[in-house]
């Protein structure tokens, strides 16, 4: 592989268990009923897009903005100071760009707190770009975004590997004709362990079985 497309949260970094809860708090602390169906809809969402469904769906009388700034100060701390890379994230970083290989990121997160996690953890270096689903205004479920960051990079679908762990984003690669590495994260489902596992072309615990 040539040029590699890194997911962030839950594919580079430790990250999912801090978001973990962060919708159902927000509308407890707002006294609003929390949907049984809450995580199958944010899973694929990036947080304005959640916090526009709070407002049309639940009717949560604030602006978007509101709601990302409450929920990102729950989580931006961690970002700034304890969330850890995945196992055998940073070497395996290191080994691909010994090798010349071009890497960027591609996330639903917003720039504002995953930047700072990036620098303590010393692997902003190591990519060319650092995109945010957010300023492409292009999303994961169709593929669209990978194939914009790809073009952003210079690769192909042939010489471009895709790394993710949630199976929407698995499976919006692949449509797009990605080869797709999958991380499984211990916080994904165990029904959605079952379809990345067939989705994906390969998985993947740690890095350090690279």
């Amino acid at each position: 592989m040539k040029y590699i497309i890194f997911d962030l949260d839950g594919t580079l970094i430790d990250s999912m268990p801090v978001w973990r809860g962060t919708g159902s708090n927000f509308l407890k602390n707002h006294n609003f009923p929390v949907p049984a169906n809450l995580m199958e809809v944010v899973k694929t969402q990036t947080i304005w897009q959640t916090a526009e469904w709070f407002r049309s769906e639940l009717g949560v009388p604030m602006e978007a903005k509101e709601i990302v700034d409450e929920i990102v100060a729950s989580v931006v701390e961690a970002y700034r100071h304890t969330i850890p890379l995945k196992e055998g994230a940073k070497e395996y970083l290191e080994a691909m760009a010994a090798k010349g290989t071009k890497m960027c990121i591609l996330t639903a997160s917003e720039a504002d707190y995953i930047l700072p996690a990036l620098e303590r953890l010393d692997i902003r270096k190591y990519f060319t770009h650092v995109l945010t689903c957010t300023e492409l205004g292009k999303y994961k479920d169709d593929g669209v975004a990978y194939l914009e960051a790809m073009q952003r990079m210079g690769g192909t679908l042939e010489d471009t590997v895709v790394f993710e762990d949630a199976y929407y984003a698995v499976k919006g690669a692949k449509s797009a004709g990605f080869q797709v590495y999958a991380v499984l994260d211990e916080v994904v489902r165990e029904d959605d362990i079952d379809k990345i596992k067939t989705a994906a072309d390969i998985c993947i615990h740690s890095y350090n079985e690279l």
